[in-house]
């Protein structure tokens, strides 16, 4: 699948997604210097551009014909760090709706905080979206399930033509680690990242990331880690210390053990506890927060998730740090990226929910019915190779254009398209019941409270 990412940045989604298979053909920021770091990690594909002005870049995206259209849109207008007032950033968000419901990628990928969810520009954009015919899967999913050892809630939106709403959220819950990744799991020195090719002279090194191309192959090059091979220093003195600090956000805890996430990255990451903070601090810290583990600006980036062969270029540490806590972490978008060719393979399904059954059998039918009918509909979805419609007779045309539909009986045709009627009505239900929700939720950007 082609994609565009807009809202690039240095190329975190970008990363992740190429990882995952797809192809990039196309990205955009307005920060040169994200762009510089970009085009210098991931390949040549970005380029500077003002994703505001919507109308400039579209002919350029109709030529491109992408598969899928990302993005992160700046979130500093929703974040819980900020003053959470909607203004020029916010805006952008919309201005990504607008340029998909443009452009009309078959798909379409994006990540903002939790607090958009609820706000005024996020409601506006959702309504674009739907009236242009997408389905929309909203999650709010945690990062530390996802191949990065931080507890950073985001929220992730993705769209298909024609689909109900909803119809990848079975599959991005099930790519969910069962625990959270800790920094001991990234740091600990028992898992080492790391692969030995016995170097040819000592001027090359011999210790090698799994994710970096690894050097050209020789005879019996390929040797077992060294029972002598020791984590970086740095990395050995985080563990050794074990705690570490994270200057909070709304008085929230500064210490944090390495045996649970880091909190979400922020520019601010790196900075040592302040006298205020050394004076009054959180009751809940385990330790002295002036005892902890200083973090370096490589752990920062791979805490973020990008690999240790990632090279930042820039001549301002400020820049560095802001392009680290404005990505999306590779890992995390690799994971969604992997749901998302999944599913337009074919390879999975949306799950039927378990709600299905109790609401056949509060209609009158028997336990054992309800139970075939929520059978004959995974049935129906396995048919159809996992999509879903939004408009029930086109859902039930494309089951009778299958060709291993046509080769039953016709009583199990009769039987699969009731179970999708079924299934349709008790989603409708669902449907109406979650747009009451969010109506009486609705309230303004600037009083949001931090999503629960």
């Amino acid at each position: 699948m082609r994609v565009v990412e807009l809202f690039s940045g240095a190329g975190g989604m970008s990363l992740g997604l190429k990882q995952s298979g797809f192809e990039i053909v196309q990205a955009y920021d307005a920060w040169p210097v994200a762009v510089a770091n970009y085009n210098r990690n991931v390949g040549h594909h970005a380029k500077v551009a003002d994703l505001g002005e919507t109308l400039g870049i579209v002919p350029e995206l109709l030529k491109l014909a992408p598969d899928i259209i990302c993005g992160g849109p700046p979130c500093q207008d929703y974040s819980s760090a900020g003053r959470r007032e909607e203004a020029d950033n916010a805006r952008l968000t919309l201005a990504f709706a607008v340029l998909v419901a443009t452009v009309r990628p078959a798909w379409f990928l994006m990540e903002n905080v939790v607090n958009a969810m609820k706000s005024e520009t996020w409601a506006q954009a959702r309504s674009i979206l739907k009236a242009s015919g997408y389905g929309l899967t909203e999650c709010k999913i945690d990062a530390s399930r996802y191949g990065v050892p931080q507890a950073r809630r985001r929220l992730i939106v993705v769209g298909r033509i024609g689909e109900r709403d909803g119809f990848l959220a079975s599959s991005i819950a099930a790519a969910a680690a069962p625990q959270p990744m800790t920094l001991r799991d990234l740091f600990g020195a028992t898992t080492p990242a790391a692969m030995y090719f016995p170097a040819t002279s000592e001027a090359r090194r011999s210790i090698w990331s799994p994710d970096e191309p690894a050097p050209t192959i020789r005879e019996r090059s390929i040797r077992p880690l060294p029972v002598s091979y020791q984590p970086h220093p740095d990395d050995a003195a985080l563990i050794a210390n074990g705690y570490i600090y994270s200057r909070p956000v709304r008085a929230g805890r500064g210490v944090r053990s390495i045996d649970e996430p880091f909190p979400t990255m922020t520019r601010t990451a790196w900075e040592r506890p302040t006298p205020r903070y050394l004076g009054s601090p959180h009751p809940a810290d385990p330790v002295a927060a002036s005892e902890t583990a200083v973090l370096t600006i490589p752990q920062i980036s791979r805490i973020q998730g990008f690999p240790i062969w990632w090279k930042w270029e820039t001549s301002a540490k400020r820049d560095m740090l802001q392009m680290i806590a404005n990505a999306v972490p590779p890992p995390v978008a690799a994971a969604i990226g992997c749901a998302i060719l999944d599913r337009e393979a074919g390879r999975s399904i949306p799950e039927v929910q378990g709600g299905f059954l109790q609401w056949l059998v509060r209609r009158g039918r028997s336990r054992p019915s309800a139970r075939n009918v929520k059978s004959l509909a995974g049935r129906a979805r396995r048919l159809l190779r996992g999509r879903t419609f939004d408009i029930l007779a086109l859902e039930i045309a494309a089951l009778e254009g299958v060709a291993e539909f046509q080769a039953m009986r016709k009583t199990t045709q009769s039987d699969l398209r009731q179970a999708l009627r079924l299934l349709a009505e008790y989603q409708a239900s669902r449907g109406q019941k979650h747009r009451k929700q969010r109506q009486a939720s609705a309230q303004p950007s600037a009083n949001l409270a931090e999503a629960a």
